[in-house]
């Protein structure tokens, strides 16, 4: 993946060398929206790797009994669990001709999961007939990187403004980087290789593809500086292994500085 990524940044670096075509640049920041139907990777609640194994280990169980005082137990694991509006940045590059531009996007996003498993003290002084419910917190990161090979079309100009429509071709890489409860201020990691069938895997990931459009907006400030508002809605297969590997639409809503032609860049450069 690093080779490819590489290479995609070189390359028209080699087309300048040889055509006096119009290259685009630019960099980009914005939100990314993950689709929910992977965030359950996170919740904890399959026994043989998840908060229950935690609470079960012998080498924790000391800590936990002297913290909670009285018998516990998992009360309920998070039903609707979703991921949180996450960072995206990447870089832009592209190669324009009369009213459309050919272009490469790569672009790498961090997303958080953040819920609580609720469990059940026993507490005989609470005076009533209901255990305590005291919840703990449930966390998740997870990085993805992608890669879209696109088309942009030109469909309205007026003045500085022009508003373009992408269809692309995305490649892309989930990972989960963390996932953890936190009992007593203390960090406890979710072992997920069980689950994936490899003990030598504690971080599920894998590749998956997809493909999009929306729109952007963009708007110039001179000859050679531009920006970009757009939208991206992306239909991937966030593919983290074989049981878990299914396909849904993210949202991306980014700005972008853009730099347009290499006469600019080389002034820069000076």
């Amino acid at each position: 993946m690093r080779k490819f990524i590489l290479f995609l940044v070189v390359f028209p670096y080699f087309i300048l060398a040889q055509e006096k075509s119009k290259l685009i640049f630019g960099i980009n920041a914005g939100t990314y929206l993950g689709n929910k139907n992977t965030a359950s990777l996170y919740a904890g609640n399959v026994t043989s790797y998840g908060v229950s194994s935690i609470l079960n280990n012998m080498n924790f169980r000391p800590s936990f009994v002297q913290f909670f005082q009285y018998p516990f137990k998992i009360s309920s694991f998070p039903s609707n669990i979703k991921y949180n509006p996450g960072v995206e940045i990447g870089i832009h590059i592209g190669k324009e001709k009369e009213k459309s531009k050919i272009y490469v996007d790569i672009n790498f996003a961090e997303l958080k999961v953040q819920d609580v498993v609720v469990l059940e003290v026993d507490n005989p002084n609470n005076q009533s007939t209901e255990p305590d419910y005291v919840p703990i917190s449930l966390i998740g990161k997870e990085k993805r990187n992608m890669i879209n090979i696109g088309v942009q079309k030109n469909i309205f100009k007026e003045d500085n403004f022009s508003l373009y429509v992408p269809i692309f071709f995305q490649l892309i890489n989930v990972e989960l980087k963390q996932n953890y409860v936190v009992i007593n201020q203390q960090p406890y990691n979710i072992n997920h290789s069980a689950i994936n069938n490899s003990y030598q895997n504690q971080n599920p990931q894998g590749y998956g593809i997809g493909f999009g459009s929306g729109f952007v907006l963009n708007y110039f400030i001179n000859k050679d500086i531009s920006f970009d508002l757009g939208y991206h809605g992306q239909f991937s297969q966030t593919n983290f292994y074989e049981d878990l590997k299914p396909w849904g639409m993210q949202n991306s809503i980014f700005v972008r500085l853009v730099i347009n032609g290499t006469d600019y860049l080389k002034k820069m450069m000076k």
